[in-house]
């Protein structure tokens, strides 16, 4: 039922966008830790359209109506729990999404090297810094640290290995690894939330290249 994945794919995202704002806006918490929530809740909600919408057209409808939302949102800061002004991050993020469930749609069997990118961005990239913050560690690049940069591997190695049993995607131990390495590296180079365009669009097309090889 196609209808059903629209409702349940925009009422979860209204509801953690809500969660966020409220959290923010009532209970005073940190818009840092509330972004966290956004960034990594998001991303779950692959799930829900890979369930109700497969490889239909439809898998690449919501993320097209968030690149619009969220623009308007941090042009006027409607979502606050969300936005930072320094941080192009939240538009990035739906327009990543909108790439490879558009490349998806046409190609199927990209469906795994979607996944993977999506919650590499999603649990790497989201777990990374609030992790960092509770950690002293020596910084590497772009401000990002080493211990930021470890739970960037550790995250994304579990990701993989998830996602290759979830779509039997025949991936050795070795691919694994280097997917994890490349997406703790791409993470590095990232600035201004540019990391939500690097990283999931870079490990889409390591994943995709491992795949035809």
């Amino acid at each position: 039922m196609i209808w059903l994945g629209y409702v349940l794919t925009y009422a979860y995202l209204l509801l953690i966008l809500l969660i966020a704002n409220v959290l923010n806006e009532k209970f005073k918490i940190n818009k840092f830790i509330t972004r966290k929530i956004v960034h990594i809740g998001v991303s779950f909600c692959f799930f829900i359209m890979y369930y109700y919408f497969q490889y239909t057209f439809h898998m690449f409808i919501p993320p097209l109506t968030f690149i619009i939302l969220n623009y308007l949102s941090y042009k006027k800061n409607i979502f606050k729990g969300m936005e930072d002004e320094n941080s192009f991050g939240t538009i990035c993020y739906p327009i990543s999404v909108f790439i490879m469930s558009l490349l998806t749609y046409f190609n199927n069997d990209l469906v795994g090297a979607y996944a993977i990118g999506l919650f590499c961005m999603g649990l790497g990239d989201g777990l990374a810094p609030i992790i960092a913050r509770n950690f002293e560690s020596k910084k590497i690049i772009n401000k990002k640290t080493l211990v930021g940069t470890i739970t960037v591997l550790v995250a994304s190695l579990f990701v993989v290995f998830f996602f290759n049993s979830f779509f039997n995607l025949d991936l050795n131990i070795f691919e694994i690894i280097i997917i994890g390495i490349s997406a703790s590296l791409i993470e590095l180079i990232g600035i201004k939330g540019l990391d939500n365009v690097y990283l999931p669009l870079g490990i889409f097309i390591i994943v995709w290249l491992l795949e035809v090889v």
